[in-house]
């Protein structure tokens, strides 16, 4: 089996959301907003860390001072869409 790549691209939005675009096509909305409380996801509390996303087509990747301080695997990343753990 080919290790495809699951993300095109993502855009940091004003309101604490990420917009993922996948390989397929589809464009998937991330509302981080109240991740952002829990110790995993505080440091993209830093709006200069959240809006330096990027993305390898394999995670969301999350830079400070040119070095990589966070990611978002995919799996994750479909974890945080199907599981709202901040409740």
């Amino acid at each position: 089996m080919q290790n495809s790549k699951i993300f095109r691209a993502v855009t940091p939005l004003e309101d604490d959301c990420l917009q993922v675009e996948m390989e397929s096509g589809c464009t998937v909305r991330l509302d981080m907003h109240r991740r952002l409380q829990s110790v995993r996801f505080g440091l993209l509390r830093n709006q200069e860390v959240f809006r330096s996303v990027g993305t390898d087509g394999y995670r969301l990747i999350f830079y400070q001072e040119s070095s990589e301080v966070l990611e978002i695997s995919a799996a994750t990343f479909m974890d945080l869409l199907a599981v709202d753990r901040t409740q």
